[in-house]
């Protein structure tokens, strides 16, 4: 009868512990102006693991199923990439996206 409580538990935590949570936020230009219909692509290891595109607010959101680290990347705007964490709650970036001389900088506020 333990072993099954002790079973239960272990099968009633493990998911509890190995899922993340979303990386949500917002994508303004530097004028603060949302950038609407922008994809979102949340990049792991030089992998895709998803994505999302800008609502008419600059809204994304994306689901990671793991804890760590990932690259945020805008795919309509070469060389831009920001480190983010997913981690066992949802975690929000306020990003803002200018150019700087021939470069697209990401930044988070």
């Amino acid at each position: 009868m333990k072993t099954a409580k002790i079973f239960f538990l272990i099968l009633f935590f493990i998911p509890c512990l190995s899922q993340a949570g979303d990386i949500y936020g917002t994508l303004k230009g530097d004028d603060g102006k949302p950038l609407v219909g922008q994809v979102v692509q949340i990049m792991q290891n030089d992998k895709f693991v998803a994505s999302d595109t800008t609502d008419t607010n600059g809204y994304f959101s994306v689901t990671i199923k793991e804890v760590g680290k990932f690259k945020l990347e805008v795919t309509g705007y070469k060389g831009t990439s920001l480190d983010v964490f997913s981690t066992n709650k949802s975690t929000r970036y306020n990003l803002i996206l200018n150019k700087s001389g021939d470069k697209w900088l990401l930044k988070n506020l």
